[in-house]
C-alpha cells in the first residue's frame, strides 16, 4: 500500500492523537463543587483547624494557606509529617499524631503553627468528603471506579470491583464501604510502590481540590 505524503501525514498524526489519549483522564466538563462551594469547604476546614491553635493560644495571628490539596487517608500522616520536617520542625509521629521535640529552639507556638499550614494544606479525604452533597459523592465515587481502577488495573495491580447497589447506596455509602486501592494497601507494599501507582492513577480527581483565592491578608484570630 502506498500513501501519498501528505496523507502519510495526517495518518502519523492521528495515530501520535491516539497514543497520547492512552492513559489520559479527561478532565469533567462539570464541575461537581462550584466555586461557592468549594470556597466553603476550604473554610470550614481552616476553621475546624484553627480552632485548635486558638484554644490554646488566643492572641495568635492565622497565617495563611495558600493551597489545600486533599491527600489521602492513607498518605495524610505522612505528607503531614513531610511538610513539618521540611519547615524545620523537629516532630515525631504517635498514635494520636504528632509529637513536638524541641531541638532547635522553636517555640511551642510556632510548632503548632506550622501545623496549622501543613494540616490545613493537605486535609484527609474523609474529611474533604464528609462536606460533599450526594451528587458530588456520587461524582468521586464514578471517578474511582470509572478511571481509578480501570487504570490500576491496566497498570498490574489488583483492584477490587465496586460494590452493587442502587442509587442511594452509590450515594452515601460506597465511599466508606470501597476504595480502589484497599488491595495495593493490604499488601503494605514500600511507599515507593504505592507513590507510583499514585502518580500512574491519582486517587482523587483535581476537582476535589480546594480552591486558591486570593487572599486578604485575614489575619483572622
Amino acid at each position: 500500500m502506498t500513501f501519498s505524503g501528505r496523507r502519510l501525514v495526517v495518518v502519523i498524526t492521528a495515530a501520535a492523537g491516539a497514543l497520547l489519549l492512552v492513559g489520559c483522564v479527561e478532565a469533567p466538563a462539570i464541575d461537581p463543587l462550584g466555586p461557592q462551594r468549594r470556597e466553603q469547604i476550604r473554610q470550614s476546614i481552616l476553621d475546624i483547624n484553627w480552632a485548635d491553635v486558638v484554644k490554646d493560644y488566643p492572641d495568635a495571628l492565622r497565617p495563611e494557606v495558600p493551597a489545600m490539596r486533599p491527600v489521602t487517608d492513607h498518605d495524610q500522616r505522612a505528607v503531614v509529617f513531610t511538610c513539618l520536617r521540611a519547615n524545620g520542625i523537629p516532630a515525631s509521629p504517635t498514635d494520636n499524631g504528632f509529637r513536638y521535640q524541641s531541638s532547635l529552639g522553636q517555640s511551642q507556638l510556632e510548632f503548632e503553627m506550622q501545623r496549622y499550614v501543613c494540616e490545613a494544606s493537605s486535609p484527609s479525604e474523609s474529611e474533604v468528603v464528609s462536606y460533599l452533597s450526594g451528587s458530588s459523592r456520587a461524582a468521586l465515587f464514578d471517578y474511582q471506579r470509572k478511571i481509578v481502577r480501570p487504570c490500576l488495573l491496566s497498570a498490574g495491580a489488583k483492584s477490587p470491583a465496586p460494590p452493587d447497589g442502587g442509587p442511594a447506596y452509590y450515594l452515601f455509602t460506597a465511599l466508606a464501604a470501597w476504595n480502589p486501592y484497599v488491595d495495593i494497601l493490604a499488601a503494605q507494599p514500600r511507599s515507593s510502590v504505592v507513590a507510583y501507582f499514585e502518580r500512574r492513577c491519582p486517587p482523587l480527581p483535581p476537582w476535589l481540590t480546594l480552591s486558591t483565592p486570593a487572599m486578604s491578608g485575614d489575619s483572622t484570630r
